[in-house]
């Protein structure tokens, strides 16, 4: 048999753990992958690196997403899958996507509670964000999520898990319940086995699970401690619980929160490790296993706690790795400050076009934007979301509007996290974020927007890869050339 079916080890002497409840065991995968495909064509173009696959989409579905999917792994966790990666698997994978879908599915009919959450929709780091962006990336995920899982989402997981007080406040006014955040995210000591209510505007509250970081780093990193299952389960899991919290009948939850991309394509045979553990080696401990959405129904927070502006749970230096030189992605990253620059200076430019057009039609355009989200998913067309507010697509007034949303689209999808993440600009994951303002800007000068590429050219000009010496302004160039 595999190493991670090994037979049971010893738990904790002395112990009765079946006698005992209130202990219980979450594991919650973030899947996600970053919009990869050509905004000119909307393809997915060859990556290096991924070979035998076309792309690291293929590649990480055949290791990770197809197999977890067929082995009943998302029946069995609280998960995410992000938009964009929902939107490839619908498209090239729709058989995994279906089991995901029904994994949710049969979750509600088994406990009444989805195991899924939505997530903000194109992993942008929303501190770092206008409140508007804010605004649509949460609506935009909710309406995903809806569409894709036939319910309202209760759960969303922010990227990076990036957290201030607006996007909560953000999240609260738009009906979420809960989310997920790193223990250093918390301002103040808190008990990670504990859920927590945060308030955050106008009486709005948000609960927050905090992750056990510990655990965290043993799945994620630590190939020692995760060959055995049953090992993990009663030499790991158990140690760490609070006997006396549950003698007093007090409810106990380890929680533990990844990327998905762990279990199989990041660490092979962790997917099989993850379906031991929670199947059978962490109940024959004494764990109920359950997810976030069940949870959070059976055992509201009975503390409150503030959080920490603009921190996340991939970098300690909060979310300056996004936008600034920061030792985590190493010393040479100050094309970030300039990239982030330039963008931001385009954004503002596309929002200030978008709210004149708009503001023809609605006293709120951003609520016109919002509701584009549902013709990308393809349940209306432009036609009818702009009818719904006077607006004529056969008038010039009525096609420009069309044309900036959709411009509108693009400019969301150029701060995708990734593009900001490691260490060097001359990569796929930047060049993918000019591609996509190369795209934002061309469907801006076809609405009319002018006088708007000059600027954020010469602000591409300041970001420089210390790898190869290429500009951003050289990356647009030649994508524009080639599109």
């Amino acid at each position: 048999m595999p190493r991670w079916w090994a037979g049971p080890a010893s738990g904790l002497p002395g112990k009765d753990k079946r006698k005992l409840t209130n202990k219980y065991l979450c594991v919650h995968g973030h899947f996600y992958q970053p919009p990869r495909f050509n905004p000119f064509t909307g393809e997915m173009p060859r990556e290096a690196g991924a070979e035998p696959f076309h792309d690291f989409n293929e590649k990480i579905d055949a290791e990770c997403y197809r197999p977890n999917a067929q082995d009943g792994n998302f029946e069995l966790m609280s998960f995410n899958v992000g938009p964009t990666l929902a939107a490839w698997l619908e498209r090239h994978d729709p058989e995994t996507y279906r089991l995901i879908q029904a994994a949710d599915r049969g979750h509600v009919a088994k406990t009444g509670h989805g195991n899924a959450m939505a997530q903000a929709y194109n992993h942008t780091i929303l501190p770092l964000a206008n409140s508007n962006e804010k605004r649509i990336q949460i609506a935009w995920g909710i309406a995903d999520f809806r569409h894709r899982f036939g319910r309202e989402p209760e759960g969303i997981w922010l990227a990076e898990t990036a957290v201030d007080y607006e996007t909560l406040c953000q999240m609260a006014k738009q009906g979420i319940k809960f989310t997920i955040l790193a223990p250093w995210q918390a301002a103040s000591g808190i008990d990670t086995t504990e859920p927590y209510r945060v308030f955050t505007c106008e009486g709005e509250a948000i609960v927050v699970f905090f992750f056990d970081h510990d655990l965290n780093m043993k799945i994620s990193f630590d190939e020692t401690q995760t060959i055995n299952a049953d090992y993990f389960a009663s030499q790991i899991l158990a140690p760490r619980v609070n006997w006396s919290k549950l003698q007093r009948g007090e409810p106990e939850l380890t929680f533990v929160a990844t990327d998905g991309e762990v279990y199989g394509h990041h660490k092979p045979g962790r997917d099989r490790f993850l379906q031991y553990l929670v199947k059978t080696a962490a109940p024959r401990e004494g764990f109920d296993v359950v997810t976030l959405g069940c949870y959070f129904h059976a055992h509201p927070p009975l503390h409150e706690v503030h959080i920490t502006d603009e921190t996340s749970w991939s970098c300690f230096h909060g979310v300056r790795r996004w936008e600034d030189r920061d030792d985590c992605a190493g010393d040479q990253n100050d094309w970030k400050k300039r990239l982030r620059e330039a963008l931001n200076g385009l954004a503002s430019r596309l929002d200030a076009a978008y709210q004149q057009i708009g503001a023809r039609f609605a006293r709120d355009p951003w609520e016109i934007l919002e509701r584009y989200i549902e013709v990308k998913l393809g349940t209306k067309t432009a036609a009818d979301v702009i009818a719904a507010f006077g607006a004529n697509p056969a008038s010039p007034e009525g096609a420009a509007l069309v044309t900036m949303m959709e411009s509108q689209y693009y400019r969301q999808l150029m701060f995708t996290s990734c593009g900001f993440f490691f260490d060097d600009l001359d990569r796929i994951e930047p060049y993918n974020n000019v591609a996509f303002a190369a795209k934002a800007l061309e469907l801006a000068r076809a609405a009319g927007v002018d006088d708007v590429e000059a600027t954020f050219v010469n602000g591409l000009e300041a970001a420089r890869s210390w790898r190869t010496g290429r500009t951003a302004k050289d990356i647009y160039l030649d994508i524009v050339s080639h599109r």
